[in-house]
């Protein structure tokens, strides 16, 4: 396995956060909050020396990574498989609106479980497709690079779990990363699971993070 490190960082603060509302796949921008986080923040992803920036196609995300993109001169790549989970019908409500229009699924949906029926794409199908973009840019790599994917809360806790051989949508005890947070996880060649989860919701560098960074 090539590479030094992965880093998953979730985007900066939109309104719907603020708000507390579900954004799922809806593409909703950074608000001036959310902006200001990832212009701070970036520089400290910066010390990482990164090769290479994955980012999802929704604008809150690209309006993120752009900022470690003017910072490091690297053109991130886009994908969908970053995309965050989709939230079907319950996109833009909140918890509270979703409890009084769906009593039963919003049961399912806090108690841990997938719920039915409304269109949310389940944690297991978005981790998958958060491996396997990750699963190809790392074989796309070379020694010791280090890979930024920028993406979204759900679509990088499920893909960190799903990279650790676990199955979210049987345990989810891992909470998102708040915004503009980050995680970086270490390969662990011939090691079961191949990775490992080294540090998670980050808004600056350590010393020791920055001792393990080869150049």
């Amino acid at each position: 396995m090539p590479v030094q490190q992965i880093v998953f960082w979730r985007h900066g603060q939109t309104d719907l956060n603020l708000q507390g509302r579900i954004q799922g796949s809806s593409d909703i921008p950074l608000n001036e909050k959310g902006r200001l986080q990832a212009q701070t923040v970036a520089p400290e992803l910066a010390k990482l020396n990164p090769d290479k920036i994955y980012v999802s196609d929704l604008g809150r995300a690209q309006e993120t990574a752009q900022f470690l993109s003017d910072l490091t001169g690297i053109r991130p790549q886009v994908s969908t498989q970053l995309r965050e989970r989709c939230y079907g019908v319950w996109e833009g409500m909140t918890s509270a609106e979703i409890r009084d229009k769906w009593p039963q699924q919003w049961q399912q949906w806090r108690s841990g479980n997938e719920p039915q029926d409304v269109g949310v794409e389940t944690r297991e199908h978005c981790g998958i497709r958060v491996k396997e973009l990750v699963e190809d840019a790392v074989r796309e790599a070379t020694d010791g690079e280090t890979l930024v994917f920028v993406a979204h809360g759900g679509s990088i806790v499920n893909g960190i779990m799903a990279l650790l051989g676990m199955n979210p949508s049987v345990w989810a005890g891992i909470q998102g990363l708040d915004n503009c947070r980050w995680a970086v996880l270490k390969p662990r060649e011939g090691a079961n699971p191949p990775w490992r989860l080294c540090s998670y919701n980050l808004s600056e560098m350590s010393s020791d993070e920055l001792e393990n960074v080869w150049r």
